[in-house]
């Protein structure tokens, strides 16, 4: 290849997540928020904020955008103007549809699992809405979210494929049980199930979601979610695990309902124990520091000195570093190293002991030989140079 070829491409930074894209709000985000779940004390100002900042509804991010249903079911509170009602009535009236196909969808496809005796539990969105009392226009889910044992993963995805439902993009290849933490099916409406195996990103022992769930009624139908504690965590924790989610401020929402609702059920000592799963120290604690400081959440200052007191590897840092700021070169490698660090401490003897033969062993074939990573990547660094694509993406 020649020097020529080589500066025909020349290196463009892939481009960063955007501030509102990120796990903490923007200050626009913010009052948006406090406007969608504060009682009217707080939301009625938060909302003549927002709007002074002359913002047009049909303009926000598309995370301010998910809120839009809780601000119509506190759209009284937040004193909203009637010019604004018949956009965010519209979008809960959305949700209201959207949700009822979507959940029947799922009760459909996870009954092969339920009839081969898989325990199978609702999580995220589907969880929230049986926690609220089953209040489907709570928020609107593209997609639901059930979690199985770890041991019952592969029996679970060879059952759903023998159902007739599709993997969402088919590979040919059967799913890496040890290196992702769910497998996406789609059922006979179109609708997503993402089958998870883990309750977050990175591996670790989450046998106490299923100890502790509890049973919740969902569209008039019985189904299992997790204890008010194990709900709290997946919902702060989970949002600093990885890149920056899909609906970053979610998380928030989801936990000042829980907060409004089911506060004296939250177990404060049971949390602490699940916070030594690892990787969630660090999000939990800048997720209960917040929720505390803007939503005066009542969270025991006993818990939070207790989180910050707690040791933490450099590669945890690192990650979380990553999943709150997002550089635009090195997202990937920080999290690969806190996934190999937890792989590690779930699968030590299946896991390379050195981060250069764990990467070896997560790419493609999985021989786990290291030149596999130097001939792969040499592979993908040429497509791109010829195709003029950004090395550093």
């Amino acid at each position: 290849m020649t020097r020529r070829a080589l500066r025909a491409a020349p290196p463009v930074r892939r481009p960063r997540t955007a501030r509102e894209g990120r796990p903490f709000p923007t200050e626009a985000q913010l009052d948006l928020l406090k406007a969608a779940v504060l009682p009217a004390e707080q939301a009625a100002p938060a909302w003549r904020r927002w709007k002074s900042r002359g913002i047009p509804l049909v303009e926000v991010d598309d995370a301010s955008g998910r809120l839009f249903s809780q601000l119509w079911i506190n759209r009284s509170a937040a004193a909203i103007g009637e010019e604004d009602l018949p956009l965010i009535k519209g979008v809960y009236r959305q949700a209201l549809a959207s949700n009822a196909v979507t959940l029947n969808a799922a009760f459909e496809t996870t009954q092969p699992l339920i009839e081969a005796g898989i325990p199978v539990v609702f999580i995220k969105g589907a969880a929230m809405i049986a926690a609220a009392g089953g209040r489907l226009g709570l928020r609107r889910i593209v997609d639901v979210d059930v979690i199985v044992p770890e041991a019952d993963a592969e029996r679970a995805v060879a059952t759903l494929k023998a159902a007739g439902y599709p993997e969402k993009c088919p590979t040919g290849l059967p799913p890496a049980f040890g290196l992702h933490p769910a497998w996406t099916c789609i059922a006979a409406n179109g609708s997503e199930l993402d089958l998870h195996w883990w309750a977050y990103k990175t591996p670790g022992d989450d046998q106490s979601v299923f100890e502790t769930a509890r049973p919740a009624t969902l569209l008039g139908r019985r189904v299992l979610i997790p204890s008010t504690t194990e709900m709290l965590v997946m919902t702060i924790a989970g949002a600093f695990v990885g890149a920056p989610p899909d609906s970053p401020l979610r998380w928030i929402a989801d936990a000042v309902e829980l907060f409004e609702r089911e506060e004296n059920h939250i177990e404060w000592g049971v949390l602490l124990r699940r916070a030594w799963r690892p990787g969630l120290t660090l999000g939990l604690l800048a997720g209960l520091e917040f929720l505390a400081r803007e939503f005066d959440a009542p969270v025991p200052p006993n818990v939070l000195a207790d989180l910050r007191r707690r040791p933490v590897t450099w590669r945890e840092r690192g990650a979380h570093w990553a999943a709150c700021h997002d550089p635009r070169v090195g997202l990937r490698l920080l999290f690969h190293l806190e996934l190999h660090r937890t792989r590690r401490l779930r699968d030590p003897a299946g896991v390379p002991r050195d981060f250069l033969g764990y990467l070896a062993q997560s790419t493609g074939a999985k021989t786990g030989k290291r030149r596999d990573v130097f001939e792969r990547h040499a592979v993908l660094v040429v497509r791109r140079i010829i195709k003029r694509e950004s090395l550093l993406r």
